[in-house]
């Protein structure tokens, strides 16, 4: 491939976001520093040419990191500065062997924005890559590491960007950072590997989970709600972040924002970055916004491959002085209806904007709920005798609701302190279980081991974030959830909450009945695999068993009740200490999981 062709390729997948004037591909490549361009080069060669190897990949990310510096010599080729989509597909179909092994014929017969737009869906219909899972050591780990860490990292970015192909690459960038952190750390210890990468990787596992969830949860929603309700989340976000910014001035932030969710999500990682780029750029220019900011400000002042990141993470500002405690121009206020008529989606905006900047500590979903309740009852009062009278009360009904989301999370953080995390896990297997009975135990078990991280770490935050953490965090397992599976296969009812309101679909599936309706599986003795291989079981096979247990039990009869679940489990533990103790352990788990079985039989047809 000659260098013209390479250097064109990286100037669209390194998606300079700088103006188009001079050296683009210069100007972003010492932005980022060459190992941070290489990077971005894989991620992107990897999520478009899906069946091209890593070895290969791994080679043309050296030459064309090459060529890329060569654009910061003295004589760079006129192909530094050149658009970025129309060289990117040039350099593409300039290669038959790209374009023959990654089926880029019928793009490559185009020109122009048919061509772009070719690009663009083809990118769309790549099948994700589902992993083979394999298992290393910790030791394995260490020596890979220590034998180079960007080939480490490398392999790590190679993975996860083919599961992930409309992931930003920004975000992908920083979990492979977070791995190669992770490895540096525990491969610097001489003992207790295994423990480090289990013990120090809990944090690093649940932030790429829950990221991963962010990412796809956005997106699905965006897809599936439009605009309205992605500004109405940025709208709560980052009122609650910048209480200082008057309502206009959020109001463009957001507007913005929104507009850059919908390029996200279409795969354009180009336009994606150069739109991101420039909102961080006019947000970090407005001196009158920046001013009056804490976290804000400390995030302008960080390099331009920062900012955005800070900016997105950053903790709410302190609420001003003077700001009064409630809303009250919103519920006292005699021309309200007024108000309200003259422009509904306007004035509820309003009201989430004073409403969010008040209140850092609720979840984007509840002040959502809270802007829902709030319009409902206008709806209701403003056709009434005595309008202000009716809505003056609906401040006290927000609030309860508010109350009551945030006592169900302090009592599972109750629970899960005092029973664990393992005890909450087969709490919501059975809940999920039986309301889902027909769905698979690969997936209730990723979805409620994954429930068991977000409220493990929201848990041990401060009461003023935990709403923010648990519900934000669980709500993006939802809608990642709902998106990437048929609903309708499962049963009516998860079909209709994920259908439901975006705000209300974790309520919808937090207050479903178990599900009569699905015909139960056949009693089968093979549904419970116990033998003597529970004996030397690891602790994390072993909760496994007693899950996938409580998964089969719960599946054949949804409506059991939690007296009888514990009359079954106290006597698999009874069976498995029993036996586990016996000198001749295969005859004793022969005769006692016969009986177990007749037990459980009695109890889960009767």
């Amino acid at each position: 491939m000659k260098w013209a062709t390479l250097i064109s390729f990286v100037i669209l997948i390194s998606a300079h976001f700088g103006k188009s004037d001079t050296n683009r591909l210069c100007e972003h490549f010492t932005e980022v520093k060459e190992e941070g361009f290489k990077a971005f080069v894989l991620v992107a060669l990897s999520q478009n040419l899906h069946e091209s190897g890593y070895e290969e990949l791994v080679l043309l990310t050296r030459e064309i990191t090459t060529a890329a510096g060569a654009c910061c010599g003295e004589n760079p080729s006129a192909d530094c500065s050149k658009n970025e989509a129309e060289l990117f597909q040039s350099a593409i179909c300039a290669s038959n062997e790209i374009v023959n092994k990654n089926n880029l014929e019928d793009c490559c017969a185009k020109t122009g924005d048919e061509r772009h737009q070719c690009f663009m869906e083809r990118k769309k219909s790549i099948p994700r890559h589902k992993e083979v899972k394999k298992t290393y050591s910790a030791k394995e780990k260490c020596e890979a590491f220590k034998d180079n860490r960007l080939a480490y990292t490398g392999a790590f970015i190679y993975r996860f960007s083919r599961m992930h192909i409309m992931m930003q690459p920004r975000i992908i960038i920083d979990f492979a950072k977070r791995i190669g952190d992770l490895a540096e750390e525990c491969c610097a210890q001489e003992e207790n590997l295994d423990t480090c990468f289990y013990e120090k990787g809990r944090p690093v596992r649940n932030y790429l989970a829950g990221v991963t969830a962010q990412s796809h949860s956005l997106c699905a929603i965006s897809k599936k709600y439009g605009e309205r309700v992605i500004k109405a989340k940025k709208v709560a976000q980052y009122s609650q972040k910048l209480p200082q910014a008057t309502p206009e001035e959020i109001g463009d932030i957001t507007q913005k924002i929104t507009s850059s969710v919908f390029t996200c999500c279409s795969g354009d990682s180009v336009k994606c970055m150069k739109e991101r780029k420039q909102i961080i750029e006019d947000v970090c220019a407005r001196d009158d916004i920046v001013s009056r900011t804490k976290h804000l400000a400390e995030c302008c002042k960080l390099s331009i491959v920062e900012k955005g990141h800070c900016i997105e993470h950053m903790e709410p500002d302190e609420k001003p002085a003077d700001l009064s405690e409630k809303v009250e121009s919103y519920i006292k206020d005699a021309d309200v209806c007024d108000k309200f008529a003259a422009g509904k989606d306007l004035f509820i905006g309003g009201f989430l904007y004073e409403y969010a900047r008040r209140h850092p500590e609720l979840s984007n979903q509840m002040l959502l709920r809270i802007a829902k309740g709030y319009e409902d009852e206008l709806t209701k009062c403003c056709v009434t005798e005595n309008p202000p009278e009716c809505y003056g009360k609906a401040d006290e009904k927000l609030h309860a609701a508010m109350q009551d989301n945030l006592s169900y999370f302090q009592k599972m953080c109750a629970f899960v302190n005092t029973e664990g995390k393992a005890a909450y896990e087969k709490l919501m297997v059975i809940r999920y279980t039986s309301i889902m009975p027909t769905a698979s135990f690969e997936g209730i078990r990723t979805i409620t081991y994954r429930m068991g991280g977000i409220m493990q770490e929201c848990c041990a935050k401060d009461q003023s974030k935990l709403m923010s953490c648990a519900e934000e965090k669980l709500s993006d397992l939802l809608d990642e959830t709902c998106a990437e599976n048929d609903p309708a296969t499962i049963n009516k009812n998860v079909e209709a909450c994920c259908n439901d309101f975006y705000s209300h679909r974790r309520l919808c599936i937090l207050n479903m009945k178990p599900d009569t309706e699905s015909a139960p599986p056949e009693f089968s003795a093979e549904s419970f695999p116990i033998t003597e291989a529970l004996c030397t079981m690891s602790d994390k096979d072993s909760l496994t068993a007693s899950v996938k247990l409580l998964y089969e039990v719960v599946r054949l009869k949804p409506t059991v009740t939690m007296e009888q679940i514990k009359t079954l489990t106290d006597g698999f533990n009874a069976l498995k200490a029993k036996c586990c103790a016996d000198e001749n352990k295969q005859q004793c788990f022969e005769t006692e999981r016969a009986a177990f079985i007749n037990t459980s039989k009695g109890l889960l047809t009767a």
